[in-house]
């Protein structure tokens, strides 16, 4: 057996295990973290999607920092990363017609994934579209296209493709999620429940604002763990998901969250 035909049976290991399949927490990214082809496991997602309720997989700092982006956007509802485009003879088709030559690995067509198909909520209902990010030094002529193989796939079935470069990612708002991002679901942290969270939020939001902008956020949720009795850590994480449920609101876009700083505060709907 060729080494060409060794990756493409891997390839079909992996469909037939599901993989490039589901919808939610049932996806399973074709290529994952843990893949040998995968470049490192540093940007493997440990902690549950807020979207999709499972472990995502990004491989590289660029396609995390999106997922960020994806994460704290209300119109998203579902995320797929690492999505094949099959069937492999459809993108075949396309590169002979764009006489391109299609992904390979020694002479043999290799199946390919785009990095995101994503579920938004529109005025005319639930709609895919595909998301590709890319550093800008990385869109040489060959990379492109392989682009234009992927971007004729997709929109000949109405799915809209378009390309996100890492220069305009919203680097605030990513570093604020990152932040936040393991404080959504409560079943993260140990001691702490949806009881005690409704007993002290009024207390801990007036203690909050009281001070916005003159005491650093470590220092203040500090404080409020030894006023309400809490184990040292659960005010800064109250304060986590607080924000990350978007009970609580702070400017996103335009500061970046630092313990060592203060942060003002104001207050939402509770859910």
């Amino acid at each position: 057996m060729s080494r060409g035909s060794a990756i493409h049976k891997t390839q079909m290991n992996r469909l037939k295990d599901g993989r490039g399949q589901g919808y939610g927490k049932d996806y399973k990214p074709f290529i994952q973290a843990s893949d040998n082809k995968a470049p490192s496991e540093g940007y493997l997602i440990r902690e549950l999607g807020w979207k999709t309720g499972r472990i995502h997989h990004t491989l590289s700092k660029e396609e995390c920092r999106y997922l960020m982006v994806l994460t704290w956007s209300d119109k998203v509802v579902d995320i797929r990363e690492q999505y094949p485009l099959t069937p492999i003879e459809r993108s075949i088709e396309i590169a002979e017609q764009l006489n391109i030559r299609h992904a390979n690995k020694d002479n043999v067509p290799i199946l390919t994934t785009t990095d995101f198909m994503i579920t938004i909520e529109t005025e005319k209902g639930l709609e895919d579209v595909v998301r590709t990010v890319k550093i800008p030094s990385d869109l040489t002529p060959s990379t492109l296209e392989l682009f234009q193989i992927e971007k004729n796939f997709f929109e000949e079935q109405s799915i809209d493709w378009g390309i996100i470069l890492s220069t305009h990612l919203p680097m605030n708002l990513v570093k604020n999620v990152e932040w936040m991002y393991d404080g959504k679901f409560l079943e993260s942290r140990q001691g702490l429940d949806k009881e005690v969270i409704d007993h002290i939020s009024d207390a801990f939001l007036h203690l909050l604002t009281k001070v916005n902008g003159q005491i650093p956020i470590q220092k203040l949720c500090q404080q409020a763990d030894k006023q309400f009795g809490l184990e040292e850590g659960s005010c800064m994480f109250i304060l986590k998901h607080q924000l990350a449920n978007k009970h609580w609101h702070t400017d996103m876009m335009n500061q970046q969250i630092r313990i060592s700083k203060p942060l003002i505060i104001t207050g939402g709907i509770k859910k």
